[in-house]
């Protein structure tokens, strides 16, 4: 427990400095986009068929038994080689970023994104999609202002080191940072930096697939990201 007169100092810095975010356990939140963020799950599903038609691979029949897969488990299930990922992920980019500015935004994101920034704190993505596809669709979206940093991995796995590299950029510690995200790999991934993680039950992987991978938050709507925030 703070001592009153900590309790005081900082309330007096608050009040100096205009800054809301004083008392807060994390000044950063870094976001995943697809199925995060943006609602890419119908666009990448149409995608990746049409990828598997001309490369191969076993096509997407039940989207519902997907949602219980992790990453690795969907390669293996569809025929998808190792060596092979690269070359099909940045295919699969391309032809993402014809449709980027007509993504729609995940409901509830359009309006929980600027309320997050009136906490004092900073957003930022950090996403395996391209930057460029995260930056059309923010933009076309009007809530591009309000993310600090926007760093596109263009590959599905590793984010973890592109955490890493932001929290230093944000002069921050890693207790400082929330990692908000929607697979089993954000949450390996977060744990690989050292971060929290919350997981919204909105996007790829269903709430039964993450809560066995046991996250530090889960969240159902928008909304709830704000009582863990606030």
């Amino acid at each position: 427990m703070l001592h009153p007169a900590d309790v005081e100092a900082r309330l007096i810095a608050a009040a100096a400095t205009g800054r809301n975010d004083i008392f807060m356990k994390y000044k950063l939140v870094l976001w995943d986009f697809d199925g995060t963020l943006a609602d890419t799950l119908s666009v990448a599903l149409d995608v990746y068929n049409q990828l598997a038609a001309k490369k191969g691979f076993k096509p997407v029949e039940d989207p519902f038994a997907v949602r219980d897969m992790s990453m690795s488990e969907f390669l293996k299930s569809h025929g998808i080689p190792a060596h092979r990922v690269p070359f099909a992920f940045s295919a699969f980019l391309k032809q993402v970023r014809s449709q980027a500015s007509d993504v729609s935004l995940m409901d509830g994101v359009a309006e929980l994104v600027p309320k997050i920034s009136e906490l004092g704190l900073q957003q930022g993505v950090i996403s395996s999609n391209s930057t460029d596809n995260i930056q059309q669709c923010l933009t076309a979206n009007q809530i591009a202002r309000h993310f600090q940093f926007l760093k596109g991995t263009s590959r599905i796995f590793g984010k973890e080191s592109t955490i890493r590299a932001t929290i230093k950029q944000a002069g921050l510690v890693a207790e400082q940072v929330l990692y908000v995200g929607d697979e089993i790999r954000d949450i390996d991934a977060a744990r690989a930096a050292g971060v929290d993680i919350a997981c919204v039950t909105w996007g790829l992987n269903s709430a039964k697939a993450l809560l066995r991978h046991n996250p530090d938050h889960v969240i159902a709507n928008a909304g709830d990201l704000l009582d863990i925030l606030a």
